[in-house]
């Protein structure tokens, strides 16, 4: 199993996709010492979940997706603890399961020291489902006790707000609760950081 500490590490490197993340700046955002961030980065680099590379005099890190555990190890990180009311939004919300692709709440929803009366979800869905999914929320909406403003997206929609790096997008990744669809989500993201990643082939032009 891993720790809060450790999934708090992945999930900022899994979302990384505006800058190089040192183990200070991994720190900083993780509200962890130093020292602690080191060892966290340092076992899952040894692990081979994270690869690194000096720039300077600076070691970054970076989620290794050529390790075949990667993707398990990011399952785990990404699979939410779930507390107090939003136990029983996510059994509100069950009916939509299979109609979408993926299901991440976020906003001041979260924050269970709030009473917040808005419900803020993003949903990834197939566009075929679009009627069906209406249907299915309004449905919901009769039933939970705050008011639901949902973000739709398609799954190419999500692609493409992840590769313009999108900052509310990314904000959802690193903040929110998943609540299904994970293996959705690191599908999208793996795919990005291997077309961006991948090396530029060499054409011999002949004489």
């Amino acid at each position: 199993m891993l720790t809060k500490n450790e999934k708090r590490v992945l999930r900022l490197l899994l979302t990384a996709f505006d800058k190089q993340y040192s183990i200070n700046n991994v720190a900083k955002e993780c509200n962890l010492f130093p020292n602690g961030a080191y060892k966290i980065l340092k076992k899952f680099e040894e692990e081979g979940i994270l690869k690194a590379k000096h720039i300077a005099n600076i070691k970054s890190y970076s989620i290794n997706f050529d390790d075949e555990k990667t993707d398990n190890i990011l399952e785990l990180a990404l699979m939410p603890k779930l507390e107090g009311r939003i136990k029983y939004r996510l059994e509100d919300l069950k009916g939509l399961k299979g109609i979408t692709k993926s299901c991440i709440l976020f906003g001041s929803y979260i924050d269970l020291k709030k009473e917040p009366h808005d419900l803020d979800i993003l949903f990834v869905i197939d566009r075929n489902n679009f009627k069906q999914y209406k249907k299915k929320l309004a449905d919901i909406k009769d039933t939970v006790p705050a008011k639901i403003h949902d973000v739709l997206q398609t799954e190419e929609d999500f692609k493409s707000n992840i590769e313009n790096k999108d900052k509310v997008i990314l904000q959802i990744l690193r903040t929110g609760i998943i609540f299904w669809g994970i293996k959705t989500i690191i599908k999208v993201i793996k795919n990005f950081y291997q077309r961006e990643n991948k090396p530029i082939e060499t054409i011999k032009v002949k004489n």
